[in-house]
């Protein structure tokens, strides 16, 4: 009966068929040629070099060089088989970071785009308090420690009747003098408090006590440049950000709202 079976044509068609699905499934020769081709061109490689170059400071030797297109050959390999295997999938770091490179793609033309001189003036003149120049101060202050408001008081009183401040100056990390520093500049070193009180006093005497978080301080102002209108100039790179800022977040919210119109969305307890 086997012997029989064995001259039957069909069963010499069936088994010619497994070999040959056999032979195409061990070689994988069924697979598309293009996804399973790897290119490493010269812009990869200039890529490679230009990285190593930025991180070592010189060039790569020629086997630094294999070795960094041999990483770069396994990690497209396995990026490769990890999509295939739809480790993609279901995982909420690899969504979040194509979250944001979609994000980052969608704001990219806003990014890179140069804004000619009017369309910048026509920013900055539908915001003008946010780029006017604030007003600059020149003082001079004398620490005296962390006493009483009313002792500070008495020793200012002296220093205006014409005691020599250094009397009762105290030893302290601070800077003396500033000229023509903006309120943010006065608060890097003395704090926002000490800021806010410089800017209501006026020129000419020894003023205070100026508290800050040191304790207690002496200022004479010497000298007020007044706040005004910015030219574009003056402030152009911050005109230039902002500008690119409110660009990237609209054109963001209309890809997204473009997207979201492509899709059926639904979501428990909400009608």
């Amino acid at each position: 009966m086997f012997r029989k079976l064995t001259r039957e044509p069909l069963i010499h068609f069936l088994g010619g068929a497994l070999l040959v699905f056999g032979f195409f499934w061990a070689t994988g020769t069924n697979r598309d040629p293009a996804d399973y081709a790897i290119n490493v061109g010269d812009s990869d490689i200039a890529r490679l070099k230009a990285t190593w170059v930025q991180n070592f400071r010189r060039a790569p030797t020629q086997d630094e060089l294999d070795s960094l297109i041999d990483q770069e050959i396994a990690e497209e390999i396995y990026y490769r088989e990890a999509l295939r295997l739809g480790l993609d999938k279901n995982d909420p770091v690899i969504r979040r970071r194509l979250y944001t490179k979609m994000r980052f793609i969608d704001g990219e033309e806003t990014a890179n785009a140069d804004p000619s001189d009017a369309v910048l003036q026509e920013w900055m003149d539908k915001y003008p308090n946010k780029y006017a120049l604030k007003p600059l101060y020149d003082f001079t202050q004398i620490y005296l420690g962390q006493i009483d408001s009313a002792d500070a008081k008495k020793r200012i009183d002296q220093m205006n009747a014409g005691i020599d401040p250094a009397k009762f100056a105290q030893s302290i990390s601070l800077p003396a003098t500033l000229t023509q520093a903006s309120s943010s500049e006065i608060s890097r070193p003395f704090g926002d408090r000490f800021a806010g009180q410089i800017e209501a006093l006026k020129p000419g005497a020894w003023r205070g006590p100026i508290t800050s978080g040191f304790g207690v301080h002496a200022v004479k102002l010497t000298g007020i440049t007044p706040g005004k209108k910015a030219a574009l100039n003056d402030v152009r790179q911050q005109v230039v950000n902002d500008w690119r800022a409110d660009g990237q977040a609209a054109q963001k919210e209309k890809a997204l709202s473009d997207y979201r119109a492509q899709y059926e969305i639904t979501v428990a307890g909400r009608p």
